[in-house]
């Protein structure tokens, strides 16, 4: 049987990778991203791998 503290401690690994995973951003090169906070401009990203803010910063090609 498992214990729910397994449960819950695999949950939480689970959602730990996925936000480090969301937080890496590689933006190929001839590209450039734009990074908003809460839905404002902040910074442009050129190329290469950037790590930004996951659930309060978002990323898309611009």
């Amino acid at each position: 049987m498992i214990s729910p503290m397994f449960v819950f401690v695999i949950v939480f690994v689970a959602l730990a990778i996925v936000i480090v995973l969301m937080a890496a951003k590689t933006v190929p090169q001839g590209y450039m991203y734009t990074v908003e906070r809460f839905g404002r401009y902040t910074r442009t990203l050129g190329p290469g791998l950037h790590l930004i803010v996951p659930l309060i910063e978002g990323s898309a090609p611009g």
